[in-house]
């Protein structure tokens, strides 16, 4: 085999090795977490039109949190990054009313409005409100109720 076709076949195989490395890095795991997750908040079967959503790791790991939108759906994100790590977690809801004024007589931002979802549901301790996240997209709807459970409180 004479020098050129040598070479020829040797560029080949590198040019070979590196589309395959490109394809290999280019894959990409699709973020920073293994995990999605969202849903619907209810409150004796109607949409909380606002509030927020915490999701609280029973091992380490950060707790990631979501805005409920005004249709009650919610979206978990770690700090700016979409998902979180799969695993156990304690769930809290906060939601209230919008507050009456939209600032104090002294120019300060407002006290919050009234309550929409029960004080227990308020922290993870008590909400009674616990999933596991499993890898990949996960659906979890929050259908809270204005009694108590066994549960919760």
């Amino acid at each position: 085999m004479d020098i050129k076709r040598k070479m020829a076949m040797a560029f080949r195989k590198l040019n070979r090795c590196w589309l395959g490395l490109v394809l290999i890095l280019s894959s990409g795991c699709g973020g920073t977490y293994d995990s999605s997750v969202g849903g619907m908040v209810t409150l004796d079967g109607k949409p909380v039109p606002a509030g927020l959503v915490a999701f609280h790791p029973l091992t380490q790991g950060p707790s990631a949190y979501a805005v409920i939108e005004q249709d009650g759906r919610y979206h978990v994100r770690t700090g700016r990054d979409k998902g979180l790590p799969s695993g156990e977690y304690q769930v809290s809801v906060t939601a209230n009313e919008p507050p009456a004024v939209a600032r104090t007589e002294q120019g300060f931002p407002p006290p919050p409005g009234k309550s929409i979802t029960p004080d227990w549901y308020r922290s993870k301790d008590t909400s009674g409100l616990q999933f596991k996240v499993e890898s990949g997209s996960n659906e979890i709807n929050l259908e809270l109720t204005s009694t108590p459970s066994a549960k919760g409180k």
